[in-house]
């Protein structure tokens, strides 16, 4: 039946293609608003033919939330969440620089074009995933909800209640962001955190009386090499320094200077073990009359391998299988929405999205010809969770 569904896929992918290159080519960073409403209300039309109801979560600074979602044939069967993001990285001029377009590369056809990997390939999954299992008779789920959110390019500030709410009212949620090779899915991804440690001092006549001053920045400069010197101490956790600003004129000795930092961490013991080294870190100055203080947190919480997502890793391996395909469930050092999910304890698994390279890159690109087999894993993974979630 699985090969039937590859099948069925592979006669309607120039369908999928047409759909791709239309929400590939609106610029649809996380702050162009008309950009993003125009992909949702697209896809809002295109979920409507398949046979979803939908509904938007209106935004005023970012694009509105698009919630879609499809009764199954089953009352009693899972409920499958599927989550998304319409937004990119890249700004408004970008899709007139360089539209959707096939070419190839090292001999494999791809597609180009600003957020074709990440993740505009991936949201087409999910819609058609659902759709070839509707279209089989083989909808035996109670339901399939899909939330594509328009700000997780900048950790869904927006949109994290909302996922959480419909995460909560399902049984397992599957992340569509881009798969790293055929035979790959996500399991696991760390936290993201950003930390500012800042330095007070004194100031004082640079040039006059600088012996009066306590120099902000030279205290921070210690504080930063301690800092960067906590990376990989703990296992699982990177520290890097990214930000660092000090002084306003170059007669003053500078009172304030602080960095920023990018901290990440593969679980909850690793994540109170880095802060508890910053703080032991700013405890102690070098110069004499300055103080250090660190502040920040994670603002995404580790998604971690786990006993209750295994069941999930072991469904998709299984529709792997059938498809001919060994699945290999990796980590990744980025976080997503599985970040905002599998913490509330909800089953979750990640990287159902197309496969490619160089995400955020202007040569982003997608691999076309195991396309239709992705979306065959999708389905085989959203049919399996139907049937081994029932309910009373």
């Amino acid at each position: 039946m699985q090969h039937a569904i590859v099948q069925r896929t592979e006669q309607i992918m120039q369908q999928y293609f047409e759909d791709l290159r239309t929400i590939v080519n609106v610029d649809s960073g996380t702050y162009t608003k008309p950009g993003v409403d125009r992909v949702s209300a697209y896809l809002r039309d295109r979920f409507q033919d398949f046979g979803f109801s939908t509904y938007f979560d209106k935004q005023q600074e970012f694009g509105d939330h698009l919630v879609a979602t499809h009764m199954g044939t089953n009352p009693r069967g899972g409920r499958v969440l599927l989550v998304g993001h319409m937004d990119t990285v890249f700004p408004d001029g970008e899709v007139e620089r360089r539209p959707f377009s096939f070419a190839e590369r090292d001999g494999m056809r791809i597609a180009k074009g600003p957020g074709v990997l990440d993740m505009k390939s991936g949201l087409l999954i999910g819609m058609y995933g659902v759709r070839l299992l509707m279209d089989a008779g083989l909808a035996d789920y109670q339901q399939v909800t899909c939330i594509f959110n328009s700000d997780e390019e900048i950790g869904s500030p927006a949109s994290k209640s909302l996922i959480q709410e419909l995460a909560r009212q399902a049984d397992a949620v599957i992340v569509l962001e881009p798969g790293r090779a055929i035979g790959t899915v996500v399991s696991s991804r760390k936290s993201s955190g950003l930390y500012r440690i800042e330095v007070r001092g004194v100031s004082a006549h640079a040039g006059v009386e600088p012996e009066k001053g306590r120099n902000a920045i030279h205290e921070l400069s210690y504080q930063v090499q301690a800092m960067q010197a906590l990376h990989n101490t703990i296992p699982g956790a990177s520290v890097c320094v990214s930000v660092i600003h000090g002084g306003d004129r170059s007669n003053v000795v500078p009172d304030y200077a602080y960095c920023e930092m990018d901290v990440r961490a593969t679980d909850m013991a690793g994540i109170a073990a880095i802060e508890e080294e910053m703080q032991r870190v700013v405890s102690h100055t070098t110069i004499a009359g300055t103080q250090a203080s660190v502040s920040g947190d994670m603002r995404s919480l580790p998604f971690e391998r786990s006993e209750r997502n295994a069941p999930l890793v072991q469904m998709v391996k299984e529709a792997g299988a059938e498809l001919r395909l060994e699945i290999e469930d990796v980590g990744s050092g980025g976080a997503s929405d599985a970040n905002n999910t599998s913490p509330l304890g909800v089953p979750t698994i990640d990287g159902l999205g197309a496969g490619g390279g160089l995400a955020h890159n202007p040569d982003e690109y997608v691999e076309l010809d195991y396309l239709p087999t992705r979306i065959a894993l999708l389905s085989g993974l959203v049919q399996r969770i139907g049937k081994h979630y029932q309910h009373e």
